[in-house]
């Protein structure tokens, strides 16, 4: 009995025994005591630096078994807004596999979260780490609408170069030119000595044929000579006046678009000042334009902050993967796995969430920054459901980056019924529209892959009641605008999204296009009918003298033509004449 008390006091050693006893205690003392608290803080450090702003966790609960995770109260501050929270979770629970932490996977096969609201406030500012990123920037600004107060024509002059009159100038100028060259050419053609020599000649042949036989001998060579002179002249005479039409024709030409100049400088500096017919084609995209903007960049960073989510970036060797882990330093390398598992997985989580709107309820699957790895997208599913402004409405998308320089994201949002109240569409500030009361049906679609990203939003709203601000600034334009918007009691309205992730642009149409343009027309035609009446005045004002001696000068060009018509018509009498009296021995030509 001794020895064998004795052996097993060797073989036991108890205070060994004791020692690990104590350990153990200690280990699972330090555990309950410490362990919620250290997971919170894990919690609030992971999600700080995942988010780019403050994270903060009321309190963790860690169960042994089985190995369960309970989080309550998680706010996660707006980078961009730091006095709210981007999204704040009641409560969140799951259940960790045991075997695959062991192997340093984190994989969650359910994940349940309770409460989740957006854009709530918090009790004090959260501390942003890393700034957003900004969206793209905006290439097309919010247009402001028209005050449609007639400008001081004479600034405006100052301002504008007039045109005209230079080119009035120009044409004078040209038109002197061709005149003087004319003068010379018709100087060159016979003149009345040179007819009355001619008339002479005429006279003197018909006394030549009184004098018999001989005197008709002497009279035929007389005729021969003086036919071959006035058809000399006649034909010299026949082509100035050929090529004295095409100049004048050309200067007629000249002096028309001189005297078209004015107008079309009225009607250029009209349009520079005025809104056009082509204007009104589209003030939807004038009105509504920068708050869909502004609502698609929202999506875009929402997009951006999710990236870290959906894909991690890693280089290729070989069979391996090299990775670079979403905290820490250094990298993991991933060997080939007969039945692979990403790092990190939440094969589904069931959420409810909290939005103004009301409660939706649905399903995220396949949670994980190695899409690749698991051969799956994320994906996701929402529907409404006791919602106190919508007769129904749902989510659904992919998120597709298991290659990830090819992403193929796509969004369906489905809303029937929507109550829309107090609804901003507008932010110009000389019109500010909102939508005070319809019932909205609002459809979307988009896509996004690594090159394009497109989308196609339409609205369809019943029951509406418009609010266009009621201070009567903007002047006569705005305030026939409200006057049309004020009588609308339904619309549609679609917004266009296309271009690169980097650079997209946003094209809105809407058949209030019609309303407003209708409404706007008058006012626009008056006003251009005013500003259009006192630019002729100036205009002319300066153009009426130059015009007056530009027809001038063109009515002696003309002269110039008259003087060659009188001068063929004599050389054709003399001809006449001349053959009368040399027996039809010269011929009329």
């Amino acid at each position: 009995m001794g020895m064998g008390g004795s052996g097993m006091k060797r073989w036991i050693r108890w205070p060994g025994l004791i020692g690990f006893t104590i350990f153990v205690v200690v280990v699972v003392a330090l555990w309950f005591l410490f362990m919620d608290t250290l997971v919170r803080r894990a919690v609030e450090k992971a999600g700080t630096a995942l988010v780019g702003a403050e994270v903060d966790l009321a309190r963790a609960q860690v169960t042994l078994v089985p190995l369960g995770v309970t989080l309550s109260g998680l706010q996660v501050t707006d980078p961009s807004a730091p006095s709210t929270n981007s999204i704040e979770v009641l409560r969140i629970a799951f259940r960790l596999d045991s075997l695959n932490l062991f192997r340093r996977k984190v994989i969650i096969d359910e994940m349940a979260a309770e409460g989740v609201r957006f854009g709530t406030a918090r009790k004090r500012p959260g501390k942003v780490v890393v700034p957003p990123p900004k969206p793209p920037e905006a290439k097309e600004k919010e247009a402001a609408l028209p005050s449609f107060t007639v400008p001081d024509v004479k600034k405006v002059l100052q301002q504008e170069k007039l045109e005209s009159p230079a080119l009035i100038e120009q044409a004078q100028a040209d038109l002197k030119k061709k005149s003087e060259a004319w003068q010379k050419t018709v100087a060159s053609m016979p003149d009345k000595a040179a007819l009355d020599a001619y008339q002479a000649r005429v006279q003197k042949l018909k006394e030549t044929q009184k004098g018999g036989l001989k005197g008709l001998k002497g009279a035929a060579a007389d005729a021969l000579a003086l036919s071959k002179d006035l058809n000399r002249d006649l034909d010299s005479v026949k082509k100035a006046k050929a090529s004295f039409g095409t100049d004048l024709a050309a200067a007629k030409a000249l002096v028309e678009k001189a005297e078209r100049s004015p107008l079309e400088d009225i009607r250029r500096i009209a349009d520079k000042y005025s809104i056009s017919s082509e204007g009104l084609q589209n003030l939807s995209q004038a009105l509504f334009g920068g708050a869909i903007r502004s609502w698609v960049d929202s999506g875009v960073l929402w997009y951006s902050r999710l990236k870290p989510l959906l894909e991690r970036s890693g280089e290729k060797k070989g069979n391996v993967q090299v990775v670079k882990p979403l905290r820490g330093r250094g990298v993991d390398v991933r060997f080939r796995e007969e039945r692979p598992l990403p790092d990190f997985l939440i094969s589904t989580i069931k959420a409810s969430l909290q939005p103004e709107a009301g409660t939706f309820t649905g399903t995220i699957r396949n949670i994980t920054p190695d899409q690749a790895v698991l051969g799956a997208p994320l994906t996701f599913s929402f529907a409404g459901s006791g919602m106190k402004d919508a007769q129904a409405a749902s989510i659904t998308g992919r998120l597709d980056h298991r290659k990830a320089h090819l992403p193929d994201d796509a969004l369906d949002i489905a809303v029937r019924g929507y109550q829309a109240n107090n609804l901003a569409l507008s932010s110009a500030a000389s019109l500010p529209i909102s939508l005070q009361e319809g019932v909205m049906d609002l459809e979307v679609k988009g896509r996004r892959d690594a090159k394009t990203v497109s989308a196609r939003c339409v609205a369809l709203v019943k029951g509406v009641r418009l609010n266009a601000g009621g201070d009567g600034s903007g002047g006569a334009f705005a305030n026939a605008i409200r006057s049309s918007l004020a009588k609308v009691s339904s619309f549609s309205l679609t917004a266009e999204i296309a271009g690169t992730p980097e650079n997209y642009g946003v094209r809105i149409s809407s058949d209030l296009d019609r309303v407003m343009r209708d409404a706007a027309g008058g006012v626009v035609r008056e006003y251009r009918d005013r500003l259009e009446k006192e630019l002729r005045q100036a205009v002319l004002e300066k153009t009426e003298t130059k015009l007056a001696g530009l027809k001038e000068g063109l009515g002696g060009l003309g002269s110039q033509g008259g003087k060659l018509d009188g001068l063929q018509d004599r050389l054709n009498s003399l001809i006449k004449e001349a053959g009368s009296s040399a027996g039809g021995k010269i011929k009329l030509r």
